[in-house]
């Protein structure tokens, strides 16, 4: 008995968990015009890890001629001074996204 009640209050705390930080950036929170927020954190090998609407996308940098730009060929992330849009994703439309 002791058991299932240790499995279902590990299950019930990691449903409530927030999605880990695996990479070398720090977080940084999104907030889009229209209520849509997102987060995102740059990861050791260069790439951008973006949870948005319960799912978490890993997206490789991309070339761009203005700002920093990264895609996954569904979901792309562009950024361009102190503003965002993110594309492709749960939970959008992502546009006009500042810090």
């Amino acid at each position: 008995m002791r058991v299932l009640i240790a499995i279902f209050a590990c299950a019930a705390l990691s449903a409530c968990a927030t999605p880990a930080q695996s990479g070398a950036g720090p977080q940084q929170q999104w907030r889009c015009n229209g209520g849509a927020a997102f987060s995102l954190h740059m990861t050791s090998n260069g790439a951008a890890e973006v949870f948005a609407g319960g799912q978490t996308y890993t997206l490789p940098a991309v070339q761009s001629a203005d700002g920093n730009r990264f895609s996954n060929g569904a979901v792309e992330y562009w950024e361009k001074g102190d503003s965002a849009m993110l594309n492709g994703a749960r939970g959008g439309p992502y546009a006009d996204c500042h810090h």
